[in-house]
């Protein structure tokens, strides 16, 4: 591995032109989606990197996939221990300048290891890329796009006062691993919700923790494709309980981040929009100024992280019904607010 250096003057970690790329997949029972992912990267134009894929103990065909590929990749295989133990056995493996992660079920556009390491070199302070994304269908079909809001620069004022910012899901992130080194490892914490075991998510604690150590960047262009299907949509959506106690833990990983370095701020769960209205509907209703106060909360966190106001419309939309209408809410964290409002469509015709 070429060795990265470090600009005392500019706090910026700079590297060679042709730095080596790791790429970490990370799989549970993806088999029929992970050849697509691997060969996403395999047929990439940029050709110095190394791709890592770790088995999180699948049962499926997994291991028959990446047997397929075993000259071209390096192959971890480990008992299921959830996402972020995943991430720390494939950072821990990785000897890249640049780490890039991919869910088992996407796949990246062909440019994308290229336009990273360009807009890293462009940008020697970033130490966090995300990028946009487009959605499609378990049959590659094209149902959306995502990531149209991203911010860069320096947010960590947004994470203090807002609870989060405007970046990239996992397979739209991409680090430098010298920064990431400061983070690890991974949270691989457990927490119980109405008898369920959970892991706490890898992806908001990379996400919420990194920003403390240097400035966010990102490329708005849509270099990778999220797969939307039954096993991952919406994923424990209507699960109350479980998003309260994600939204508590992205507060934690804020304040244990910001005490890390030394900052003597904190973030308020209270001052989290989204976890208000979630507290909303695990009242089962609020009383009206509440209602106003995630009308208010959420106006003004749309403009301090510069959202569209397409963007803005529909989060202050979803938020107001899970305050106003608890029931209707639950529906809306479900289906989305367009899945919704097709929902409601479809029963007034009847």
């Amino acid at each position: 591995m070429l060795q990265l250096t470090k600009n005392i003057e500019t706090d910026s970690i700079t590297f060679p032109t042709n730095p080596l790329i790791s790429v970490i997949i990370t799989n549970y029972n993806y088999g029929h989606f992970l050849a697509q992912a691997i060969e996403s990267v395999l047929h990439q134009t940029y050709r110095n990197f190394e791709l890592i894929v770790v088995d999180d103990g699948s049962t499926d065909d997994s291991f028959e996939v990446i047997k397929n590929y075993e000259e071209s990749l390096i192959a971890i295989y480990q008992k299921n221990a959830g996402q972020g133990a995943a991430f720390n056995s494939g950072i821990a493996k990785a000897k890249g300048d640049i780490i890039c992660f991919l869910d088992a079920d996407d796949y990246f556009r062909k440019d994308k290891l290229e336009k990273v390491v360009i807009a890293f070199q462009k940008h020697p302070e970033w130490v966090q890329i995300s990028h946009s994304w487009i959605s499609v269908n378990q049959d590659n079909q094209v149902i959306g796009r995502g990531g149209k809001t991203l911010n860069k620069g320096n947010v960590q004022n947004l994470l203090l006062k807002k609870g989060r910012y405007a970046m990239g899901i996992t397979s739209a992130l991409a680090y430098r691993r010298a920064v990431l080194q400061q983070v690890l490892p991974v949270s691989t914490k457990l927490f119980q919700v109405e008898g369920k075991t959970f892991t706490e998510s890898a992806d908001t604690y990379l996400t919420t923790t990194i920003p403390f150590y240097g400035k966010v960047g990102c490329i708005k262009e849509p270099l990778m494709f999220y797969r939307m299907h039954g096993k991952n949509v919406r994923a424990h959506c209507d699960q109350i309980s479980y998003l309260i106690r994600e939204h508590e833990n992205m507060a934690a990983f804020i304040n244990e981040a910001a005490n890390q370095v030394g900052l003597n701020k904190s973030f308020k769960v209270e001052k989290d929009v989204d976890y208000r209205s979630l507290k909303a509907i695990e009242q089962n209703g609020v009383p009206l100024t509440e209602i106003l106060n995630i009308i208010r909360l959420s106006l003004l966190e749309s403009i301090a992280i510069k959202r569209s106001l397409k963007d803005a419309t529909e989060r202050l939309l979803r938020r107001s019904i899970c305050a106003t209408f608890p029931a209707q809410g639950k529906i809306i964290l479900r289906l989305g607010l367009r899945g919704y409002l097709r929902f409601k469509l479809s029963q007034n015709k009847r």
